[in-house]
């Protein structure tokens, strides 16, 4: 018998058994799935804090106590398909942690720790009933995958999680996004899966890549006017045709001055000090955008003009929309892109 992994799945077990004790550190790998174990022992985290990889999906716990803590050397975490509402704080601790499957809970919130997680690649936070997703989410520099689909009360996802540098993977379907960022980092970023959301309108150009292959299950559009809904982050949003107005305030010239300076010292946290509040958290949150006439590469955090376009070629109206730091950027955009894309007109909301 192979002391190191156990598998004690499909055993009926009402708790989890005392019998572990006995293997002492000699065990690295636990698999206790679809039992009916409605809670975790103390013992359990003070005596097996050697554990690397710990299945507990299809039982019946409804928390997770914070001695999770004590699971220093955990791996792998499955609490998959549980009734879970809330994860502790000190999931935080667990630093060696890679993949964490929390999907088939009734989690509404996710915690700010997650952001302490340094080694996470792998998120499985989809079928729950996720409100919103914190923005510590896009601090993770390891995670590569994120699944998310299935939160139905999931109506936006911040700009921050798809400009993270080792992203590869994102899948919301089935969720109820009003919006999708306007920005995704193309250096990674392979697969982006967003279908069946019916309440989008429209879609980023910077993310028409990723749909060519399935246009036709895209939600499609009334061509006469869109309604474009103002997010909490966009304050000013122009349109190039009926507006000569230059979106740039003196608060948008110093945040992408800031955000400049942070990039070139490697660090955000230099500004908070000097900062107000607001200005500080825009910061944290990152650009909305960066401005899509490819010459320019201003970033844009709370004033644009945006285009609202579809392809010529495409006999599908599916609607797509591109942001612009200046009037002159959106118009040589159309200029040059006339002849694959047609302007469609829009109101804000």
């Amino acid at each position: 018998m192979n002391c190191e992994i156990l598998h004690w799945s499909y055993r009926d077990f009402r708790l989890i058994p005392e019998e572990l004790r006995s293997f002492g550190a000699q065990v690295l790998e636990v698999y206790l799935k679809e039992n009916f174990i409605p809670s975790i022992p103390q013992w359990f985290f003070e005596q097996m804090t050697h554990l690397r990889f710990l299945s507990l999906a299809g039982n019946l716990l409804v928390d997770i106590p914070e001695q999770i803590s004590l699971l220093i050397h955990l791996e792998v975490l499955d609490l998959s398909q549980n009734s879970i509402s809330l994860l502790p704080n000190t999931i935080g601790c667990l630093h060696n942690l890679t993949t964490l499957r929390i999907n088939e809970n009734k989690l509404t919130h996710l915690p700010q720790e997650i952001e302490k997680l340094n080694k996470l690649e792998i998120l499985d936070a989809s079928n729950n009933c996720l409100l919103e997703i914190p923005i510590e989410l896009g601090l993770c520099k390891t995670l590569r995958e994120i699944t998310l689909n299935d939160n139905y009360h999931l109506i936006r996802i911040p700009t921050k999680i798809f400009t993270m540098p080792p992203l590869v993977f994102l899948s919301a379907e089935r969720c109820n996004l009003l919006s999708l960022p306007f920005a995704a980092n193309s250096t990674s970023l392979e697969i982006v899966r967003v279908f069946k959301n019916h309440s989008l309108t429209h879609y980023p150009l910077v993310l028409e890549k990723f749909m060519q292959p399935n246009y036709d299950i895209l939600n499609a559009v009334e061509l006469k006017r869109l309604t474009i809904s103002r997010t909490s982050e966009l304050t000013t949003v122009l349109d190039r045709r009926r507006s000569g107005q230059i979106p740039n305030s003196l608060n948008e010239i110093c945040l992408r001055s800031c955000n400049g300076y942070a990039k070139i010292n490697c660090s955000l946290c230099l500004l908070r000090p000097f900062l107000p509040a607001d200005m500080w958290l825009r910061l944290r949150q990152g650009p909305v955008a960066i401005c899509g006439s490819p010459p320019c590469s201003k970033t844009i955090f709370s004033e644009c003009f945006l285009g609202l376009v579809k392809r010529r070629n495409h006999a599908r109206p599916v609607g797509f929309t591109i942001l612009f730091c200046s009037k002159l950027c959106a118009d040589l955009w159309f200029q040059y892109n006339c002849d694959v894309y047609e302007e469609l007109y829009w109101v804000a909301i």
